[in-house]
């Protein structure tokens, strides 16, 4: 019986240990309050183009011309740009990379006060993406029945 009444006072000195320590050390600094990000004061529409360009399969080709046209205009050559943007029309066939450069082509259009030509660029433009959305509701339209026929059971 010795052992135990030895081992109770042991027991009782082992878990007041660290509580006695605990009222030596001093207090621990109070948490440091949680800053938020500093807000991005970019307008709206530099933030949906950062957006889309890192989603879009043709971004690499967005930035780089994105990066092109802000070096023609320090340069003062923005008359340039349009054969950029043409050179890019006729090699691309990334919907949405025609559809950057038809919107990039056309406001430089309308700089110059050339609205027409502005407005006819972006025509182009809207119906080649409504040719593009046709074809893919029509294949997905073809998909969505090949589907089906295949989950039908097969006639006997």
């Amino acid at each position: 019986m010795a052992p135990r009444i030895l081992l109770a006072p042991a027991l009782a000195l082992l878990l007041a240990s660290p509580l006695a320590m605990s009222q030596d050390d001093p207090p621990a600094p109070a948490p440091q309050a949680h800053t938020l990000p500093a807000p991005d004061h970019a307008p709206m529409r530099h933030r949906m183009h950062r957006m889309h360009m890192e989603r879009s399969p043709g971004s690499g080709a967005m930035s780089d011309l994105h990066a092109l046209e802000h070096l023609y205009r320090k340069a003062g050559r923005e008359k340039d740009l349009a054969g950029v943007y043409n050179e890019v029309l006729s090699k691309s066939q990334d919907p949405h990379l025609r559809t950057y450069a038809y919107h990039r082509l056309a406001r430089l259009q309308a700089q110059p006060a050339n609205v027409d030509q502005a407005i006819a660029t972006l025509r182009k433009s809207l119906s080649e993406n409504l040719a593009n959305e046709a074809k893919v509701r029509a294949d997905r339209e073809r998909m969505r029945a090949q589907w089906q026929q295949s989950k039908m059971p097969a006639a006997r």
